[in-house]
């Protein structure tokens, strides 16, 4: 059920000005500056790399199927675009208290969820089985960084297991109890203690009669919606904050886009930046655009006069579109895409009224 109501919403959203392979790159997280913005124009924030290992075949077939059941209509004249069915809104407000949307959080915390949620379930069971003197087991992950994170994490906590292992319930209980109940219980079985093993997400599966796409983004979500809460509240959940402590300084620039953005600020242009780096110039726009995305105080004056600012804006409101090629079709010919990106990239939230 979720994943089929992130893909109608996501549908709904684009209203027919990206295919389905935008969403599929959405999905899955790529880190293309197209994708980036893509996410920010049509409000798909909480989407983005929320399902890293699905499959082209396994998404296709997804959307064969709610196009076989009339959910997805397919545009004629352009493949890959779809719009919803009436069958589609329909259900979507039918079922909206139940689809679980708001657990996620993708294009915040889709780089560091994976590894807060290894860490804990880590961290978990190394305290249950050394408190039980139990000191030779599998570990859940081989993930060499969240190996190496808990045993050092575990020098500081050793002869406290017991005292640790309580704080831990205690806030991971306070945060299930604001879930459904099923909910509480599939990310419970996920975990592994002293002698119990969590289960796979093909077993959770099956015990659940839930689709395995189902579980995925349902643990997903509800580990981004651990972390919401204690990013929220520190204090009242210590420990998990400090399994979460050192992941969020990482930001969501890429770290090419930085290095082009230090140059920026030292006053190089973007032909002298292309060729210090041995790039593209339209790659070294991409940086300027992702770094517009995520920073504030974006002077994009530099790049774009205001007066091009308002023609632009006014060509989005006139159109009702963020089709790059509309954009461009309706302003004066001196302005460039990357001038049309950089000022929806800067106003995405005013787009997004």
């Amino acid at each position: 059920m979720i994943f089929k109501a992130i893909i109608l919403t996501c549908f709904s959203n684009l209203e027919g000005e990206r295919t389905a392979s935008n969403i599929y790159h959405l999905l899955k997280g790529k880190k293309s500056i197209q994708t980036l913005q893509d996410a920010h124009l049509y409000q798909l924030e909480r989407f983005y790399g929320i399902y890293s290992n699905l499959t082209k075949q396994g998404f296709n077939r997804r959307i064969s199927e709610l196009e076989d059941s009339g959910y997805l209509l397919s545009d004629e004249n352009q493949e890959g675009i779809y719009r919803l069915g009436e069958s589609a809104v329909s259900w979507l407000t039918e079922h909206e208290q139940q689809l679980k949307i708001e657990y996620f959080h993708g294009l915040q915390y889709n780089d560091i969820a994976a590894v807060f949620h290894l860490r804990m379930l880590l961290l978990i069971q190394s305290l249950t089985n050394v408190r039980m003197k139990h000191y030779h087991f599998i570990p859940v992950t081989d993930n060499h960084s969240a190996e190496q994170w808990v045993k050092q994490s575990y020098r500081k906590m050793r002869t406290k297991e017991a005292a640790i292992l309580q704080q831990l319930h205690k806030e991971i209980y306070s945060i299930l109890l604001q879930l459904p109940d099923e909910d509480a219980s599939v990310f419970v079985d996920r975990m592994t203690g002293y002698r119990k093993y969590g289960l796979s997400i093909g077993q959770l599966s099956e015990k659940y009669c839930m689709e395995v796409d189902h579980v995925h983004l349902l643990l997903t979500g509800i580990v981004h919606k651990m972390i919401a809460t204690v990013i929220e509240d520190k204090k009242a959940f210590p420990l998990l904050a400090y399994i979460l402590k050192d992941l969020m300084g990482s930001g969501q620039i890429t770290h090419s886009a930085h290095k082009t953005y230090q140059l920026l600020s030292n006053n190089y242009t973007i032909d002298q930046i292309a060729a210090m780096r041995n790039l593209k110039t339209n790659t070294i726009h991409d940086h300027i655009v992702e770094v517009a995305l995520y920073e504030s105080d974006f002077p994009v004056l530099k790049y774009v006069t205001a007066e091009e600012t308002d023609e632009i804006l006014s060509a989005v409101n006139q159109y009702k579109s963020f089709r790059l090629k509309d954009i461009k079709h309706a302003v004066s010919d001196h302005i460039s895409y990357f001038q049309i990106r950089l000022v929806l990239a800067v106003n995405k939230e005013k787009q997004g009224d």
